[in-house]
């Protein structure tokens, strides 16, 4: 890989795979599993849930279904365009189950983000089968890093970036956010404007991550636990080595599907993720009752 890196030579079929297939695919699975990674972390810190995860509470589906339809609608959509549609999917799911669970309890959310799923991912179908998308629908539905290009992670990782930096800049609000409500309001913070301006870079996030890989399951709550456990909640580090982490798993998950034969990167996430999803739900049951 050095080799490729440093003194790249396309005329040598194995820089050529590396170049063109390898290195993409890594890099797709470290951008990925750490956009992921944080937009779990940042929605569980607003939403004040656990179990709050991208796949959980529907946005992937969102994301999912709105790119299924764009390209429907232009089939010669740029890489951009299937960016900027999840992103509105995504966004429109969000607001649809903060605004119906607000002031409800945690279960509410899941319940809610559960059932709208349900419904997104019954229409995808429907247009699947309909219009015999199949093949292309197969991609979302397994995850994984494969089939991605070097100008795809070129146009992503800097808005990944970006998004992350703004969120590292709201840390302390974040951290105030976990505190509840009535000690934001004491502290003065307008809750109300950051949860907005959290939620959404939270959203982003996750709808560029599944134009990229796919529907991805699991990792956005099991990362952010791990992490928690061992560093604490204060966000100026947590979305860092959340981030991190979640990179790392993606891209050792994404590996082991591409050894077993390409195997679906959700089953391998699913693995360790769905233990680790009941550990919870019997720690912290009560909260959820």
């Amino acid at each position: 890989m050095a080799q490729v890196i440093f003194n790249l030579d396309m005329t040598d079929q194995v820089h050529q795979i590396l170049y063109e297939i390898r290195m993409p695919r890594v890099l797709a699975a470290l951008v990925a599993g750490f956009m992921i990674s944080i937009s779990g972390l940042i929605l569980q810190s607003v939403t004040h849930n656990d179990l709050s995860e991208p796949s959980i509470l529907g946005i992937n589906a969102g994301a999912n279904l709105a790119i299924i339809v764009a390209a429907l609608a232009l089939p010669a959509l740029p890489f951009i365009g299937v960016m900027g549609a999840g992103f509105i999917g995504a966004m429109l799911v969000g607001m649809v189950i903060l605004s119906v669970t607000r002031s409800k309890s945690p279960m509410h959310l899941i319940l809610a983000g559960a059932g709208i799923s349900l419904l997104l991912y019954a229409v995808t179908d429907f247009l699947v089968i309909t219009f015999n998308l199949g093949q292309y629908i197969a991609f979302f539905t397994a995850g994984g890093a494969a089939g991605q290009s070097l100008s795809n992670i070129a146009l992503i990782l800097p808005a990944a970036l970006l998004l992350t930096a703004v969120l590292l800049f709201l840390s302390k609000e974040l951290d105030i956010l976990l505190f509840g409500d009535e000690m934001a309001t004491s502290l003065g913070q307008n809750q109300a404007l950051y949860r907005r301006v959290t939620l959404t870079l939270a959203i982003m996030l996750a709808s560029m991550a599944v134009a990229m890989v796919g529907n991805v399951v699991f990792l956005g709550l099991l990362v952010p636990h791990i992490v928690k456990m061992i560093f604490g909640n204060l966000h100026r580090f947590t979305i860092i080595y959340t981030g991190m982490t979640g990179a790392m798993v993606f891209a050792i998950s994404d590996m082991l599907a591409r050894i077993f034969n390409e195997a679906p990167v959700n089953a391998i996430i699913a693995m360790i993720g769905l233990p680790f999803f009941i550990y919870i739900i019997r720690k912290r049951g009560d909260q959820y009752a």
